[in-house]
């Protein structure tokens, strides 16, 4: 028997904070993360644990946060 395949809702919404422009992540209308600017590279920001991690581009941010969501989700 397979699984059934469930179709996730994933948006990204472009904002500003302190002059700074930062993505948040959202899945449905839950925010999981941020991807803010960090001394010309940036950060990806895990919102439920407050974990960070250095990345070198807005894309594999976001890609990060995903990965991360998916990984630690119960």
């Amino acid at each position: 028997m397979s699984k059934r395949e469930k179709a996730i809702e994933i948006s990204v919404q472009d904002s500003e904070r302190n002059n700074q422009a930062i993505q948040q992540v959202f899945i449905g209308k839950r925010l999981i993360g941020e991807v803010v600017p960090d001394d010309g590279r940036f950060k990806a920001v895990m919102l439920k644990d407050e974990t960070s991690f250095r990345v070198r581009s807005q894309e594999e941010g976001l890609e990060t946060i995903l990965q991360q969501y998916h990984l630690h989700q119960h």
